[in-house]
């Protein structure tokens, strides 16, 4: 923000950009400019504070005029640039236009950036400004240690389940989250959000939300693009290192479950002990067990719970939680001789986190009662179980970033990123459950269900681009990546099972069979193929007009491959009877090598498919499966200002996006085409400028958006959610929603005051909108109402209002109050189909909040560097599950707070701390359905001590 004039800084010698930063503070714009211009010349700072508004055209002529630098102002932002040669009868030399702003390095956006030698990929910066850009410095400062949490920073954004990005109430599926301007593959099978605590902010230089696209951006961004910018080239040699630990209430030190844990969990890898049984991936292939060879189907049951080292525990045992624990490594360095300057920079990450959590849970059964002894009739829906939860995640983040960078004076850039992320998360959890008749009483009968698994993410991502300048005059911005990506998933000796017992004096007695006892293997990865170039062409007319045309191409191709292998061992012959095994606490005392059966016919156990609740077509069942995606994309763009006041962009982006899968047991089938789809979509924009002391900005926006459904949405794959308890599966007849968006944003900046206040509306109509429902699955009428798939509604709105307001103030010179201010109320309605109606004809969109809130308070002492801040978030009622059933309630989540305390410190020269207490309140989050809690949990607070190095 600006500052008054400070007569202290006169006759200063500083830097350049020192001192073009400082004038653009003092004069009220944000700072454009290409590094290399400025590098190492020094000034002497002497600022105009003969007037209350400092004279732009005095000041920057001082600076610029010794250096052969010109500068221009467009809208709010100060451009500066090489001046033009000055003319003589001899053969001059081209001259070199103004750049524009989206062929420049932005180094002064709200929250400034770390200088660099190069202006980094420009695929993701699209047009436009951004509505909010966070740099490594603010999410650093705050002890923020991954993109979810950095993310929530913004108004209008909130976290799902701790790790996805909701933007203005509509989930992942309608926004697009970019990586340096690249398509981001599948992290999860479980749908089309990006788990955005995967990346952590030590690889990050900035991120930027662009809420109003225009018609560069990915046509699936309905409520906005996230565009992660990874470390560039710095300008000078830099190392740091950031080590530090945290404690978190009723986790760290805490007796706690643990399932099975290799030798090598700390690390985030596997050591073999979970793998795929080699008998079993060979006889998968051959079909169901019952297919299978008497000693195939005996060796497979008995490898399932002993590994290549011994025997395989997949039971729940008492352990303790760890301390939270961080560490990472950057540093970057940059090189010049003459025209070339080329550099690299890198990062190494290790962060290991626990959480363990007290759930209180209830779930729907349908239970079948006589005709005239209830109100619903045969066949009605109760609260029927009541669940108590202990849940242990132990999280472990690992990543690593290259970046090198080459460039020919200004006019040549390129570039190369190769960034691998691994996260590995490894859950217990042990859910005792309290039964309830049809009437809501309880009836004594309880079960006691185990569940223990080990998951590894893997991205890896080769990244290629280039940035030049050329054609007469050097008028055309070029820009172009090459990007592939591999990702990986994988989810090995997943267990689960239950005991049950009869009464309240009864023992818990161990369950065979379907859905009782599973054991499953699943694995899924993708390659992805993107590439883009877009050009940009710079024009001027008169004085008054100028404006820019843009157009582009985008590609992108992916293919997936997995398998999900799941089974059950079912009791054979009168091995039930036997109480004494069958009340063993840990199923590996009771499915011992000698009780595995072949065949029929004997007591014991006998291996066997587990039951799938949800029926596929024909064409699309099976254990293995293979996607292929593809997505074409071309756009034109004109952006025109005239005055530096107004401004018309106008757009057209022509998509394609096409989706086949092929589902088998045996050997792979025909591609069965899901989607296959084009449309054209238009955006417009009006902005102006008004004359005036202090900086506003109007701006009308409307944008046409296709959201495609995802891969893992259209895919009648099987999974549990094991965060809300819930199978889910994908929906094959999905199609694409398409919405018109309309935005208005109005902006007020006065640096003299330290006040910037934006005033934002929006108005979204949705056709087909994508959203996930519960459906009854009919199987029996005791089973428990918890199937979860998506489908298509027909129609739907959402519209609201955000107000941010940020103020700074300088005291006694050394003393800065900084305040941060956010508040967005958002309204949806979706139409609901006759037969569906339960309290009106419709209800909100899955996903979006009432309101979000958010007040930041943060005090520096300027001299010290010491610092605290006070962190306060709120989110209002949110409809989480949709039912289809009109017996069945929707699962709202009630509004809950959050309260976090930063403090930062230097310690000694070069080293500084920040510590930090999250969750202060420690609200309580609880998820309704009806009348009846569906879930409610605590999470704990958290504090955390960091220590940064500079060397």
């Amino acid at each position: 923000m600006g500052q008054p004039c400070d007569t202290r800084a006169a006759d200063q010698e500083r830097s350049l950009l020192s001192a073009l930063e400082a004038l653009a503070k003092a004069t009220g714009y944000h700072l454009v400019t290409i590094p290399e211009l400025v590098k190492g010349e020094r000034v002497v700072w002497q600022p105009d504070c003969s007037s209350p508004t400092p004279s732009l055209e005095k000041m920057a002529s001082q600076l610029l005029a010794p250096n052969d630098l010109a500068y221009r102002v467009i809208n709010d932002t100060l451009v500066v640039y090489r001046a033009e040669p000055t003319q003589t009868k001899t053969a001059p030399p081209a001259p070199v236009p103004p750049p524009s702003i989206a062929e420049v390095s932005v180094e002064a956006s709200p929250y400034m950036a770390q200088p660099t030698t190069g202006s980094g990929n420009q695929f993701g910066r699209y047009q436009g400004s951004a509505d909010a850009v966070l740099d490594y410095e603010r999410i650093h400062s705050l002890g923020i240690t991954d993109l979810a949490s950095a993310l929530e920073l913004i108004s209008g954004v909130k976290l799902e389940q701790e790790r996805y990005a909701v933007i203005r109430g509509m989930k992942g599926r309608y926004q697009s989250v970019r990586l340096n301007g690249a398509t981001i593959p599948s992290l999860e099978p479980s749908g089309q959000r990006v788990p955005l605590d995967v990346f952590p902010v030590n690889i990050l230089n900035q991120v930027d939300l662009r809420k109003s696209v225009f018609a560069d951006a990915p046509g699936n961004a309905s409520a906005g693009v996230v565009n992660i910018e990874t470390r560039r080239i710095p300008e000078t040699p830099y190392l740091s290192l950031v080590s530090g630990g945290g404690y978190r209430s009723g986790t760290t030190g805490s007796p706690v479950i643990r399932g099975y844990t290799g030798g090598h969990d700390w690390l985030g890898y596997d050591d073999g002990g979970r793998a795929l049984p080699k008998v079993l991936a060979q006889n998968a292939r051959l079909g169901s067990p019952d297919d299978w060879e008497a000693a195939q189907r005996k060796a497979a049951g008995e490898a399932i719970l002993n590994s290549a080292d011994g025997a395989r525990n997949p039971g729940i045992y008492h352990g303790t939680a760890g301390a939270d624990g961080l560490l990472s490594l950057s540093g970057g360095r940059a090189w010049q001789r003459g025209r070339h300057h080329w550099g690299l920079t890198g990062s190494l990450g290790y962060q290991n986190t626990w959480q363990q959590r007290a759930l209180l849970s209830q779930v729907l059964n349908r239970f079948s009662v006589a005709a005239g002894e209830g109100e619903g009739g045969a066949g009605s829906l109760y609260a029927t179980e009541e669940g108590h939860h202990r849940r242990l995640e132990n999280v472990i983040n690992l990543n690593a970033l290259l970046a090198l960078g080459y460039g020919l004076d200004e006019r040549h850039q390129l570039g190369s990123n190769f960034l691998l992320l691994r996260q590995s998360v490894n859950r217990a959890e042990q859910i005792e459950t309290r039964e309830r008749d049809g009437f809501g009483d309880y009836a004594g009968s309880g079960s006691l269900r185990s569940l223990s698994n080990w998951t590894e993410t893997q991205m890896a991502l080769w990244q290629f681009y280039g940035h030049h300048f050329i054609g007469p005059e050097e008028r055309i911005a070029l820009n172009w990546h090459l990007t592939s990506a591999q990702s990986r998933y994988t989810r090995p000796f997943d267990v689960r099972y239950r005991y049950r017992r009869n009464s309240l004096f009864d023992s818990y007695y161990f369950e065979p069979g379907y859905n009782q006892f599973e054991v499953s293997w699943e694995e899924m990865r993708e390659e992805t193929l993107s590439a883009g170039v877009s050009g940009a062409y710079l024009w001027e007319w008169g004085e008054n007009w100028s404006g820019e045309l843009k157009s582009g191409l985008e590609w992108l191709k992916a293919r997936q491959d997995g398998y999900l292998l799941e089974y059950t061992f079912i009791a054979k012959g009168n091995i039930e009877q036997d109480r004494e095994r069958m009340a063993q606490t840990n199923p590996m005392d009771i499915l011992t090598p000698e009780m595995i059966l072949g065949a029929p016919g004997g007591d014991g156990f006998l291996l066997d498919d587990d039951l799938k609740l949800i029926v596929s077509p024909p064409e699309l069942d099976g254990s293995f499966y293979a996607a292929q995606h593809r997505n074409q994309a071309s756009y034109v763009l004109a952006d025109t200002r005239f005055d530096e006041r107004w401004q018309l962009v106008l757009g057209v982006r022509r998509e394609r996006d096409g989706v086949d899968a092929d589902f088998w047991d045996a050997q792979p089938q025909a591609w069965v085409p899901l989607m296959d789809g084009a449309q054209s979509l238009y955006s417009a924009a009006l902005g102006y400028v008004p004359d005036s002391p202090a900086q506003q900005e109007l701006h009308l926006g409307y944008s046409e958006t296709a959201v495609w459904p995802g891969v893992n949405e259209l895919m009648p794959r099987r999974y549990e959610d094991t965060d809300l308890r819930i199978e889910i599966s994908g929906n094959p007849n999905l199609q694409m929603a398409a919405a018109q968006n309309w935005d208005l944003r109005w902006r007020y900046r006065n640096d003299l005051l330290g006040l910037d206040m934006k005033l934002l509306g929006f108005y979204k109509t949705i056709d087909n909108p994508i959203e996930g429902v519960f459906f009854d699955p009919v199987i029996n009428n005791s089973h428990a109402f918890n199937i979860y798939s998506y489908a298509n509604s027909s129609s739907a709105r959402l519209y609201g209002v955000e107000w941010e307001l940020d103020y700074q103030r300088d005291f006694a010179d050394s003393h800065r109050l900084v305040l941060q201010s956010s508040y967005a109320s958002m309204v949806s309605d979706v139409t609901i189909p006759s037969g569906h109606w339960r309290e009106g004809r419709s209800r909100p969109l899955q996903g979006q909040p009432a309101y979000l809130g958010s007040l930041q308070l943060q005090y520096r002492h300027l001299s010290t560097e010491r610092g605290v801040s006070l962190l306060y978030k709120r989110a209002g009622r949110e409809l989480e599950i949709v039912s289809n059933n009109r017996n069945v309630p929707d699962v709202y989540r009630d509004p809950y707070d959050s309260l976090a305390l930063i403090v930062n410190t230097p310690v000694l020269d070069g080293m500084h701390a920040t510590l930090s207490v999250e969750n202060l309140l420690d609200d309580t989050r609880r998820y309704s359905q009806g009348e009846e809690t569906f879930m409610a949990y605590q999470s704990g607070r958290r504090y955390q001590l960091r220590l940064g190095v500079e060397f």
